[in-house]
């Protein structure tokens, strides 16, 4: 009998060994809301963070509802920021800008008007002829004299890369345009 006995007890220990191993283990209350808490202000950081590194300042000029400096959001487009202007006056040219650009920080949008080709009167001059070099397309900065497709591929990589460029001379920083590259075309570009 005495045999049987530790038999069971032994079977039963074990089967209480195993179950307090399985046994979910919950913390405390108090130790779950701290953590709980932590968590939560860790996100809210995290959060605000991105929120800053994401936010971006264009500039929208020309003939849109109301011109000034907006902030978008990364991966926003140029037509975001001409809804967030109000949209294109009655004079604007649609055509005048890419719609479907990808914006970059300090990026300036100038919307010409429609038909005349002339720039709103802050930008002053006649530019129906020049090539928006922050804005422009592969195939528009193909047609600059001097720019093939590897030397237009190249500046909108850098165009991407650094931002738009402030001043003519940043062309010279894009490989494979030199000053003679950059004469050729000084006059038919715009760079706002």
């Amino acid at each position: 009998m005495s045999r049987i006995y530790k038999y069971f007890l032994s079977i039963a220990v074990l089967a209480g060994f195993i179950l307090w191993m399985l046994w979910p283990n919950s913390p405390p209350d108090e130790e779950f809301v701290i953590s709980h808490k932590e968590k939560e202000e860790e996100k809210t950081t995290e959060v605000n963070a991105s929120v800053e590194k994401t936010l971006m300042y264009v500039d929208v000029k020309g003939e849109v509802e109301r011109p000034g400096v907006y902030h978008l959001d990364e991966g926003s487009r140029v037509e975001d920021a001409i809804e967030l202007a109000g949209g294109l006056t009655s004079s604007g040219d649609p055509l005048s800008v890419n719609l479907a650009m990808r914006l970059q920080d300090e990026m300036v949008v100038i919307v010409l008007v429609k038909g005349g080709g002339t720039a709103p009167a802050e930008g002053g001059g006649n530019m129906s002829d020049k090539v928006f070099v922050n804005q422009a397309t592969l195939e528009e900065l193909k047609t600059l004299s001097g720019v093939g497709e590897a030397k237009a591929k190249a500046i909108i990589e850098y165009r991407e890369k650094n931002g738009p460029f402030q001043d003519v001379n940043d062309l010279l920083q894009v490989s494979g345009i030199g000053e003679k590259t950059l004469e050729g075309f000084l006059e038919d570009i715009q760079v706002p």
